[in-house]
């Protein structure tokens, strides 16, 4: 019954918007078509008063060539131009309103004649004048341009321009009286529509309003569990259906909601239980996991540096010609130094591994960090010369920190392992440390400088990230675990210091270790590079 009744409502409403539609296009079309008209008519005025304009510059122009020895006949010849370019457009717009007004029936034949004729004497005079460009002195007087073949320009140009503005006026006015019968169109239409929907509105409105509510008070019931309320389903259409749906819907959901709440209260329960106990156990599992891998990876870095030291020193004394006890000894002290360290680093592993310690334990004493850097350097140098990468320092300025020198010794380490493993065959590896006076106080600085393959300015930020490898990195050196730089950061801000990498532009990457020195820096110590093992 409302279906088919709204269908109805709904087809004559969508009739009478398409009749309106209609009669909007209509008028604005007409509309259109004026201020059209009006609009090429200001155009042509536009034109005439922009060429009279420049035939009164030419004749100024003349006036000053008489009495001018060497006139600039280039101006000549751009105000020359500039007329036969309005006499272009003023041709084109009074062919395209000759063809709006034949259509229109907006313009006598012979105002169009008129127009067509001046413009024509002026394409004739134009034509003159431009023949005598190459004549000079001028066979025309400035008087000349108001008068040509018997007629008086300034009246032909002042009759245009008044037949122009009459025309004009006309087709504002014809715009203005279409704009204002468009307004009134549209008006009443979007009354007479308005007023037609807003009937069939408070007709629907009217009859549906009962069954409406009663159905919005039997939802607000059932929505605040009131499974008992029944809707009145007396009514023999469409909402007395629905009606008798709900109150079915009802009862039958009143006899399943005891049943339910029993069984899901039970099941939220044992669900909530086991949810708990599952994440208690995934989070153990997780932090075991991290603190494994953590504990592997810091173990097979650290391991790796006073390794690779040892077989280095091993092979340079083993190669070649036979060396003399002194220079055997030198590599065993060596070897035993590294072993010392590998055996302080194994212990130091266990003991995170024993007790779960995910940071390290600093020792804060005063020291010289010229001894650690030097240990660090050595073995540095025994990696380079197996990868025939000279390690080299400069000026080495002495400080006193408080600070671990062993700490402080694995952090050099890192820093100069990295500068070696990532330079290119023969390429150089530069060290130097000084100390700087700031305003909040001095720093001891150490600068580590390589020639290999660089750092992307986007990848500086996140070399400091445990685990992170960049693509270049991973092309260079496939072994590498990517936790030295995150081991180093983490003791350099133990030790209250800063530690950054910086591209060079020349190729390679610059590492900055920053640390506070506790007492007045000392002078500056020249250290020459550790003496090279013998080959």
């Amino acid at each position: 019954m409302f279906q088919r009744r709204l269908g109805i409502a709904l087809f004559t409403l969508t009739l009478l918007a398409l009749i309106q539609g209609g009669i909007a296009v209509w008028a604005i079309d007409g509309a259109r078509q004026k201020v059209e008209l009006g609009r090429l008519s200001s155009d042509l005025h536009s034109g005439f008063l922009a060429l009279s304009d420049s035939k009164h510059r030419l004749q100024t122009w003349l006036s000053r060539a008489q009495h001018d020895a060497n006139p600039d006949l280039e101006q000549r010849q751009a105000l020359l131009e500039e007329m036969r370019a309005h006499l272009a457009r003023l041709h084109q717009l009074s062919e395209t309103l000759a063809d709006h007004a034949l259509v229109e029936m907006e313009q006598p034949a012979s105002l169009v004649e008129e127009r067509q004729t001046a413009l024509n004497v002026f394409d004739q005079f134009l034509d003159t004048l431009e023949s005598q460009e190459s004549v000079p002195p001028f066979d025309l007087e400035a008087s000349d341009l108001n008068q040509f073949e018997g007629r008086d320009l300034r009246l032909m140009m002042a009759d245009t321009l008044s037949r122009e503005r009459t025309l004009l006026a006309k087709q504002r006015n014809e715009a203005d009286r279409s704009l204002q019968q468009l307004v009134r169109t549209v008006i009443l239409t979007t009354l007479t529509l308005s007023a037609i929907i807003l009937l069939v509105f408070w007709h629907f409105a009217r009859a549906l309003r009962r069954p409406i509510g009663e159905l919005m008070r039997g939802a607000q019931a059932l929505q605040r569990g009131e499974l008992s309320h029944r809707l009145d389903d007396s009514l023999q259409d469409e909402f007395g259906r629905i009606a008798a749906h709900i109150n079915h819907m009802a009862s039958e959901l009143d006899q399943h909601r005891h049943t339910e709440r029993d069984r899901q209260q039970r099941l939220e329960d044992l669900v909530e239980t086991r949810t708990r106990e599952l994440e208690q156990a995934l989070e153990r599992l997780r932090q075991l996991s991290q603190q494994r891998q953590q504990l592997l990876e810091d173990i097979s870095h650290e391991l790796r540096t006073p390794a690779t030291s040892i077989r280095g020193e091993a092979e340079i004394a083993l190669r070649g010609q036979p060396r003399s006890e002194s220079e055997y000894r030198q590599a065993l002290q060596r070897i035993a130094g590294d072993a010392v360290h590998l055996s302080g680093v194994i212990s130091d592993l266990l003991t995170m591994a024993r007790s779960d310690i995910a940071e390290w334990q600093i020792q804060h004493q005063p020291l010289d960090p010229l001894g650690p850097l030097r240990d660090a350097i050595g073995q540095a140098s025994t990696l380079g010369r197996l990868r025939g990468i000279s390690v080299t320092t400069g000026q080495l300025q002495t400080a006193t920190l408080l600070g671990d020198a062993q700490r402080l010794q694995q952090v050099f380490g890192i820093l100069l392992d990295n500068a070696v493993q990532y330079s290119h065959p023969g390429g150089q590896v530069r060290v130097e440390a000084q100390v700087i006076e700031h305003q909040a106080g001095s720093v001891w600085e150490l600068r580590i400088r390589d020639h290999g393959i660089g750092l992307a300015a986007q990848e500086a930020s996140r070399v400091f990230e445990r685990g992170y490898r960049s693509a270049e990195a991973r092309r260079h050196r496939p072994d590498g675990q990517g936790v030295g730089l995150a081991i180093a950061m983490l003791l350099m801000r133990l030790h209250g210091g800063q530690l950054q990498l910086e591209s060079m532009d020349d190729g390679g990457c610059l590492a900055l270790l920053r640390l506070p020195v506790h007492m007045p820096a000392a002078a500056a110590i020249e250290s020459p590079a550790p003496p090279p093992s013998s080959a």
